[in-house]
């Protein structure tokens, strides 16, 4: 069971906190993370973009201009896909099915993107996150005590991902993505530089892959 540093919310060291080995140290799928990131993405994209084929496009159905004796290529008419005006050839032509993995496969991604950031010694776990008012600046103060990358993951349990003061002190905050865990995916993980988790979201998080087993 691998073992990390717990800190603080101002960064400095307040003892270790056990890490499950079923979510920090599992086998790094590459393929599998590419499959689950890939996912998410088509999920989020509304691929409405649909063309008119060249027997849609609302033009005269009737010979151009006669066969022969113009000296010009053979047409019989002004839909086709390389006059302006005329039908798209191949363009897309709305909704596509999306991929799906199953829930194992997405919990397996997720567990093996988290392993790879442990690796790369990008999380962080600190024992809460608060704050005593509102205040975007010492929000941001905080992460750089911690010293946060560019691209955050906060992880949060459930009364911290509820509590009004975090919410409204981060949510302006560029490049800082707040969930509640355990409701992350592959994506989430790889997009982050650094990801923080306090105790409360590592018991839900471990909880939540542990029923999903």
């Amino acid at each position: 069971m691998p073992e990390t540093a717990l800190y603080d919310r101002h960064g400095e060291k307040v003892g270790q906190v056990d890490l499950a080995d079923e979510i920090f140290a599992t086998k790094v799928n590459h393929d599998l993370i590419h499959q689950a990131v890939v996912a998410v993405e088509r999920a989020m994209s509304q691929d409405s973009a649909r063309t008119l084929s060249r027997s849609e496009v609302r033009l005269t159905k009737t010979k151009w201009y006669r066969q022969k004796g113009t000296g010009r290529a053979r047409h019989g008419a002004q839909s086709a896909p390389i006059f302006v005006g005329g039908g798209v050839a191949h363009g897309p032509r709305g909704p596509r099915r999306k991929p799906r993995l199953p829930r194992r496969m997405r919990r397996q991604a997720l567990c093996a993107a988290l392993s790879a950031k442990m690796h790369e010694n990008a999380i962080l776990i600190v024992d809460e996150v608060s704050v005593e008012e509102i205040s975007t600046r010492r929000f941001a103060a905080m992460l750089e005590d911690l010293g946060a990358g560019a691209r955050v993951l906060m992880l949060l349990g459930s009364d911290e991902a509820r509590d009004e003061a975090v919410y409204k002190s981060g949510r302006n905050i560029p490049d800082l993505i707040m969930r509640e865990s355990p409701h992350i995916n592959a994506r989430d993980v790889i997009w982050a530089e650094t990801i923080i988790i306090s105790q409360a979201g590592l018991e839900a998080l471990s909880r939540g892959v542990s029923a999903n087993a």
